[in-house]
């Protein structure tokens, strides 16, 4: 089978793996210009493979296109986590056009479904495969399987059990086109469903006024990429790790109660919760204690949420 393959982050790595675990080598991987270590990652194992890389800034360009159809001849073009929209020439060039997308299906369209699930507090999301349409994410469904959200679930241990289900369903989809029966198609259903836009910078920022809960599934929602901002004094926080404490004591949302052992116990709308691991301002992770003490915290320092 003649496969084109685009991608550009970890799911890729992930699906060009298992394209070659099965046999099926690419007859090319098409890139991004953009910099990052996954693509980094998919360029060695092109080269290990003999695999032609194309990295091209608009894939829809009429020189591409004319290589897709005169050169690749693709059975299957096969998009994997990738940041353009393909035309309806570009998904006519192949007998089958179909995108992997990291949710179920029509809930989280959109170029960020990692984050929004999990800081929305779902118990599940999932893994979709679609025929390409012309509107991202909105094709006829061919498969489709649900990953569960966890409660101490992190955005990265997710998307590991989403590229597992990726792969593995990645491994039925192509032994249903070589036996040539026609694929499944289920229309997408239509209505008001939540969709996954690219976080902003204030998406980043917790806002205290919020339940503790909100804020726990938020720090979940950005760990391990980026942590949930907060602002310190002149310090811009990130908190990766935080968990729920009983402690009841009167204050403004944001503002440190108390000093434990674990780290700061900060007010939140409905309760606290304790910051356990953290960055201040550094490269490096602290505890919530090693925070308190390089800091000098005390008790009644203030938290502060999107003041940009």
């Amino acid at each position: 089978m003649r496969i084109l393959f685009f991608g550009i982050t970890q799911f890729a790595v992930r699906g060009l793996k298992k394209l070659l675990l099965l046999g099926h080598t690419p007859v090319a991987v098409v890139l991004s210009p953009i910099h990052s270590q996954d693509i980094d990652t998919m360029k060695l194992i092109c080269q290990d493979h003999q695999i032609p890389i194309y990295t091209e800034a608009n894939v829809n360009d009429p020189a591409f296109i004319s290589t897709v159809q005169s050169l690749f001849r693709p059975d299957l073009l096969l998009t994997f986590t990738f940041d353009q929209k393909l035309s309806s020439l570009l998904i006519k060039s192949a007998t089958y056009a179909i995108n992997m997308h990291p949710s179920f299906l029509p809930y989280y369209r959109g170029h960020n479904p990692y984050f929004w699930p999990i800081a929305n507090g779902e118990t599940s999301t999932g893994v979709s495969y679609h025929f390409l349409s012309e509107n991202f994410d909105q094709g006829d469904i061919i498969l489709q399987e649900r990953v569960p959200i966890r409660p101490n679930d992190t955005c990265g241990l997710v998307v590991f059990h989403q590229e597992t289900v990726a792969v593995d369903l990645l491994e039925r989809l192509l032994q249903m086109i070589q036996s040539g029966e026609p694929l499944p198609r289920m229309t997408q259903l239509q209505g008001d469903f939540p969709r996954a836009p690219k976080p902003t910078l204030r998406d980043h920022f917790i806002q205290w006024d919020r339940t503790s809960e909100s804020i726990l599934n938020h720090i979940r929602a950005l760990n391990p990429y980026s942590g949930a901002y907060t602002q310190y004094k002149d310090t811009v926080l990130a908190i990766y790790q935080a968990t729920l404490t009983h402690y009841r004591i009167p204050g403004d949302p944001g503002t440190i109660l108390s000093l434990s052992a674990q780290g700061p116990v900060v007010k939140t709308l409905s309760g606290a919760i304790v910051l356990q691991i953290l960055t201040a301002g550094k490269k490096y992770l602290l505890s919530g204690n090693d925070f308190i003490e390089n800091e000098k915290v005390t008790v009644g320092d203030k938290l502060v949420s999107w003041e940009y």
